[in-house]
């Protein structure tokens, strides 16, 4: 049976939310990210068999709202490959008082040499207003190497508060909607939640952050070592942005 894992993070930012980057003139601003984290985790799920990952990320956003992006990390997963690539467009902007942000994403395993391909679609749309965000994604396509995993779907719900001095809260709580996926034990599971909140300190455009994370059903799959790869653990990242 073929154990598969899940994928990477949407970095896309705000064409009007960040004030980094590169002004390129006719409303173009092209900014970058990089983080080392101690694990990188995606929905719940360590990608890197709980090891440490390096992660870039390049945007380029129009002062209309429309953006492109690319994020890349290492991962431990797949076969044939250690390399995760993300690309993405949509748009983002604000009517009538709320966020709105609506793009495709494409999660790429270059090389990546298993039965079913893990390379994956997905379609999403978002909400926000003040600190509060919720957004969805739909997978048309395979969902991470699972065969017949067709129309999965994930709710994202986020909080993010501003404590002043550099300080600030972040909370997730997301939840997975999946067709034809199996445990590490082989049973199936058609859904599960994840969890993460944190807290984090921004130091002259570094920031540091700590939070807890994990899923409801931490077995989805094993990671090299044999662990639940959904287990609660500590994540501890540093993140720049330029």
């Amino acid at each position: 049976m073929l154990s598969c894992i899940l994928a990477a993070p949407v970095l896309a930012i705000s064409a009007n939310a960040s004030a980094e980057g590169t002004d390129l003139g006719h409303g173009f601003n092209l900014s970058g990210n990089i983080t080392v984290i101690n694990d990188y985790r995606f929905r719940g799920y360590t990608q890197t068999n709980f090891k440490p990952a390096a992660q870039v990320g390049i945007d380029l956003t129009h002062e209309s709202g429309f953006y492109i992006g690319n994020w890349n990390s290492n991962v431990g997963w797949t076969t044939g490959t250690s390399l995760e690539m993300d690309f993405y467009g949509g748009w983002s902007g604000e009517v009538q008082g709320i966020g709105l942000d609506v793009g495709v994403i494409q999660y790429a395993y270059p090389g990546a040499d298993m039965e079913v391909s893990p390379n994956t679609f997905e379609i999403y749309a978002g909400v926000s207003k003040g600190p509060f965000g919720l957004k969805v994604y739909y997978t048309p396509t395979n969902w991470f190497g699972y065969a017949d995993s067709k129309n999965a779907w994930y709710f994202d719900g986020s909080a993010g508060f501003d404590l002043g001095d550099g300080w600030s809260i972040g909370l997730h709580a997301g939840y997975q909607v999946l067709q034809n996926v199996t445990n590490a034990d082989g049973n199936n599971v058609s859904g599960y939640f994840d969890y993460k909140a944190g807290i984090s300190k921004d130091i002259k455009g570094w920031v540091f952050d700590l939070s807890v994370v994990g899923a409801s059903t931490d077995d989805l799959f094993l990671s090299s070592q044999g662990h639940p790869a959904g287990r609660v653990g500590a994540l501890f990242s540093i993140a720049k942005s330029f």
